[in-house]
């Protein structure tokens, strides 16, 4: 990233849109450690409510908001990046489990894409919802590129995406003991292709080896369907 490529200085106002969304989100990581870990309490989803709430409320643009909010798009460019220090470190224990690692991820890319389908089949939904809904599972910036090139909605694809990385955090710790799933190596992966970067963030914030096996299959999921999904649908 050059700083070229940086937004505009905030100012006060985005400055006061960047520290109430910080502040929020560090309210709710505190709230939801109170409450034991709870699913329920996922700063994510509530501080993106409230601060949609406030903005409708208040009659505020977005692009007002974004006067701050820019900023954290920067920001999680370069955590993003930050996925690749527990990789490193877990170098060797995901060599370990390379072959197995890799059909599981591939299974679970298919998967991603066959549920769309089923979903589409049965609600007889058309090519449009499709295509928006065959990117839920990869992270929001390869969905938005990948469903307009598809013929997708790229906005209505973003929002999936995030209720998906939402939806699957917080079902996943119920799935993984409903399942007798205990390896933090599977839960790390399947948070990694089922909730890609919220659910990156949660295996880290729970173990780094967690994360580091999510991170790679975030990653590889996202470039595997991004390869995949308009070969598919141009021959559709």
């Amino acid at each position: 990233m050059s700083l070229l490529s940086l937004p505009d200085l905030p100012g006060w106002e985005g400055l006061f849109w960047l520290a109430t969304t910080l502040v929020l989100y560090a309210i709710f990581l505190r709230l939801r450690r109170h409450f034991n870990d709870s699913g329920l309490l996922q700063p994510l989803l509530w501080v993106s409510a409230l601060l949609m709430a406030a903005l409708l409320i208040g009659d505020i643009s977005l692009s007002r908001y974004q006067l701050g909010g820019n900023w954290l798009v920067v920001i999680l460019g370069l955590s993003t990046v930050s996925i690749g220090v527990p990789i490193y470190d877990n170098l060797p224990i995901i060599r370990r489990a390379a072959g197995a690692f890799f059909v599981a991820m591939l299974l679970g890319s298919v998967s991603a894409v066959g549920t769309a389908l089923v979903m589409a089949y049965f609600l007889q939904l058309d090519t449009l919802i499709f295509a928006t809904l065959a990117t839920k599972s990869i992270t929001s910036p390869l969905a938005f590129g990948v469903s307009n090139e598809i013929g997708g909605l790229p906005a209505l694809a973003m929002g999936v995406v995030i209720i998906t990385g939402n939806f699957a955090v917080l079902i996943g710790p119920k799935l993984f003991a409903l399942t007798g799933i205990s390896d933090i190596r599977a839960q790390g992966l399947a948070y990694g292709v089922a909730a890609h970067g919220i659910g990156t963030a949660e295996a880290i914030r729970q173990s780094a080896l967690m994360g580091s096996f999510a991170g790679l299959s975030m990653g590889l999921n996202g470039v595997l369907t991004s390869l995949v999904l308009p070969m598919v649908f141009s021959l559709s």
